[in-house]
């Protein structure tokens, strides 16, 4: 529920989007959606409720999503201010970029993976591992956002709203599969591992038992 719920905005801002030129009225209120402005607003007013609905539900919000948060606030408040669609269209380049320069420096400062930050201390992986899990993930950020500029300046609006509806889908399902095959062996190692210790602190368990009962027969 918590991942579907991160493509709410983006599902919210494409609706509202194919909605322009129409005319809703609400008693003496009357409203025109003002194609890529009112989407951009309600990108704005659903990702700040996103962030209310996980701070209610779940008790914490990840530093990502109010980065995101931060980030569409400040460039859609760009847009709708000013009129102007290129702060938009350059928020999700720079939002990624600015992942992928995390997982660089991350990677030469703190000598680890991202990842190691985010993921249990029970995975176990060697180091070349947690390399590549660091370069597919900067690949993926920084290729994310430059495909996001050349739609953008290389196609019609509509073709990049939809664009940046889909490619969320695809490019994350890319991403997660790509992962996943990296850290699948070792993931199956540590639930073997995990399931060992349960089956030998078992074992030991009814071997106590039998000890006692042995005790107390005698």
């Amino acid at each position: 529920m918590k991942q579907a719920l991160e493509f709410f905005p983006l599902v919210i801002f494409f609706v509202v989007f194919q909605l322009s030129g129409k005319t809703v009225s609400i008693g003496e209120y009357v409203y025109t959606f003002d194609s890529i402005y009112s989407a951009t607003i309600a990108l704005v007013v659903a990702t700040l409720l996103q962030v209310v609905i996980v701070k209610l539900v779940w008790g914490k919000v990840e530093k990502r999503l109010l980065g995101v948060a931060a980030a569409v606030t400040l460039f859609g408040g760009a847009t709708v201010a000013l009129r102007d669609p290129v702060f938009i269209f350059w928020k999700p380049t720079v939002f990624n970029w600015a992942l992928a320069g995390v997982y660089v420096v991350w990677h030469f400062v703190r000598k680890r993976c991202f990842f190691q930050e985010l993921l249990p201390d029970e995975i176990e992986m060697p180091q070349h591992a947690w390399r590549n899990v660091t370069v597919v993930s900067t690949l993926h950020f920084f290729m994310v956002g430059a495909v996001n500029l050349y739609v953008a300046y290389n196609y019609p609006m509509d073709t990049w709203v939809s664009f940046k509806l889909w490619s969320a889908f695809l490019f994350t399902i890319l991403w997660a599969v790509i992962i996943g095959v990296i850290m699948g062996p070792y993931l199956k190692e540590a639930d073997a591992k995990e399931s060992d210790d349960s089956r030998e602190a078992l074992s030991q368990a009814e071997k106590a038992g039998a000890d006692d009962e042995t005790t107390k027969t005698f």
